[in-house]
């Protein structure tokens, strides 16, 4: 084994040394020493007796084989020169552990729904929200991929009054009954359509949510921006009351167009009882449409005129009230952009497929029955949501942040089902009590006379009417496919408080 002398090793130790302390910021080995460190005579003396070492001190003896980072000479071993300072790529993930956020948000909404077959429209505007939200979630690493699980869930009370308009005049109306002439050929005069109008106030409602999601934590960087790519599913839920409710309600004879416009006019349905003793009659009045004039009755005969459903009418407690479901998975992206170590911008696209229920009372329609008068739904995928946020964060402390942003969210469905449960006492009392009377001018066969199955006789259009609607709502609900279109949307001011530890 070849020797090096003493004094030469102390020469070239003391010459490299510096050159060693610096380079170990950058790049060290397992035998790596502080800067700090002092090499003591004990130090230097028991590497002097030591006969194989590696330090970093930049030596390399003659004519030595190179093998990777060590040089192996004739009889030692020692670490070559070090390399040039590596950048290594940073962490995927800019969030490792618990994180937490909280806020309150101020929304405005607007939710409506419209009957295709009806034309009826009802739509709660300016709904106003306080709402009180939290989230949390844990990031972490599974092998070489950084996720991150979140939920979230937000409850909110309504604000205020809002305005509700339930609307049946815009694009039709509800049918009523159709009207036949009593002649030889049982003229068609037309069919009786309800149109009404009312406006209401909204307050006390509330609002309940909540979401889960996995996402794949910084997954991937464009420019200094940081994005979340997460599936998960949501639910959420409102419900909304109408009191104080006043409208008009128009029932009418027969609507029209008028010959080269688009304007539609409806007559009103004025029933006309004349005749006396026993030779009375029932005749509502009707357009005759080669005249263009209301059919004429001898106003001596005349002895009560009933305007049918036309009325004002006014609601003081509660009209309508609607529960309301939207609920499903989705898919999302959350975005991060750092500005400084200190403040940040955040937002957040989410696209769903939720699911639509909508469950209405409407207390005062005493031929519907309660507590639920109506149902929509509308299977999972159906629907649409679409969800944006975005919030501007700025540090309190290491931990903690204060954020400000806005969110907004539009729900949609077009093409669910409706129902329809109708009180079936009602409707079976109304029969049973024109049956009573047709049972005294038809002691036998009576329902047939009534319902117009006997020859010469015309029955009566009301009982007929009924008998016709249990049939084709079987157990007295009523049934229509794609039926409904309906929206809800929202605009939110929020701020918060997050954490992560």
């Amino acid at each position: 084994m070849r020797k090096v002398p003493q004094f030469l090793f102390r020469c070239s130790l003391a010459a490299l040394m510096p050159v060693a302390a610096n380079a170990a910021g950058t790049y060290y080995t397992g035998n790596y020493q502080s800067p700090q460190s002092r090499y003591t005579q004990k130090n230097y003396t028991n590497y002097n007796q030591n006969s194989t070492y590696a330090r970093n001190v930049g030596y390399t003896m003659p004519g030595a084989a190179r093998s990777g980072n060590t040089v192996v000479g004739q009889s030692r071993t020692q670490v070559a020169q070090p390399r040039a300072p590596q950048q290594t790529a940073a962490s995927s993930s800019s969030k490792k552990g618990f994180f937490v956020d909280a806020g309150l948000s101020h929304e405005v909404a607007q939710w409506q729904f419209e009957m295709k077959e009806s034309g009826s429209i009802l739509h709660y505007d300016n709904i106003g929200w306080n709402v009180f939200d939290v989230k949390g979630g844990y990031a972490f690493n599974v092998g070489n991929t950084n996720l991150q699980l979140d939920a979230g869930f937000k409850y909110g009370m309504q604000s205020g009054d809002s305005t509700m308009v339930d609307d049946d005049i815009t694009n039709g109306g509800y049918f009523i009954t159709q009207w036949v002439k009593d002649d030889a050929d049982k003229t068609i005069i037309g069919e009786q359509i309800g149109h009404s109008l009312s406006v209401g106030s909204s307050s006390d409602g509330n609002m309940l949510g909540f979401n889960i999601g996995l996402g794949l934590t910084d997954f991937f960087k464009w420019g200094n921006v940081k994005f979340t790519p997460s599936i998960g599913y949501r639910y959420l839920k409102y419900k909304l009351e109408t009191k104080n409710n006043y409208g008009l309600s128009v029932d009418t004879a027969a609507c029209f167009r008028i010959d080269g416009s688009d304007e539609i006019q409806c007559d009103p349905a004025i029933i006309v009882n004349y005749g006396s003793g026993d030779q009375t009659w029932q005749q509502i009045l009707w357009r005759d449409k080669l005249t263009d004039k209301l059919q004429v009755v001898d106003a001596a005969d005349i002895k009560f005129i009933d305007t049918g459903g036309t009325y004002y009418y006014q609601q003081p407690g509660t009209s309508h009230s609607y529960e309301v479901e939207w609920t499903g998975p989705y898919i999302a992206m959350d975005m991060v952009y750092d500005i400084n170590k200190n403040n940040a911008v955040n937002g957040r696209v989410e696209l769903g497929f939720p699911g639509y229920s909508a469950t209405g009372d409407q207390p005062y329609r005493f031929d519907w029955q309660h507590p639920k008068s109506v149902e929509d739904k509308a299977d999972m995928f159906s629907a649409m949501h679409v969800g944006l946020g975005a919030n501007w964060t700025t540090a309190i402390t290491d931990m903690v942040s204060f954020s400000l942003g806005l969110t907004y969210d539009y729900y949609n469905v077009s093409g669910a089902d409706a129902k329809t449960y109708l009180n079936g006492g009602y409707y079976i009392d109304i029969y049973n009590d024109l049956l009573s009377q047709w049972a005294q001018k038809y002691p036998t066969n009576t329902e047939q006379h009534m319902l117009g199955q006997i020859e010469g006789v015309a029955g009566d259009p009301l009982a007929i009417n009924i008998k016709d609607l249990e049939a084709s709502c079987p157990g007295w609900v009523c049934s229509s496919n794609g039926e409904i279109e309906s929206f809800y949307k929202s605009i939110g001011v929020r701020v918060g408080i997050n954490a992560k530890f």
